[in-house]
């Protein structure tokens, strides 16, 4: 990915292969130093005339 690039993976609400909620796990590397990854995402629903979205920050798994 370049710098200050975007990957978009959609998962529909009805997926669930996986459980409840998307997850994922984000391997990164380089190789030479650069700064930690920042990682978020974002999720949005709709259902009749309402709406819900947030956002959630990526952690650090060791």
């Amino acid at each position: 990915m370049n710098p200050l690039g975007s990957i978009k993976f959609y998962v529909k609400s009805s997926d669930t292969a996986g459980g409840w909620g998307a997850n994922f796990l984000v391997e990164w590397k380089s190789e030479k130093e650069v700064s930690q990854p920042i990682i978020e995402s974002l999720m949005t629903g709709l259902r009749g005339n309402h709406s819900v979205s947030f956002i959630s920050p990526g952690r650090v798994i060791d």
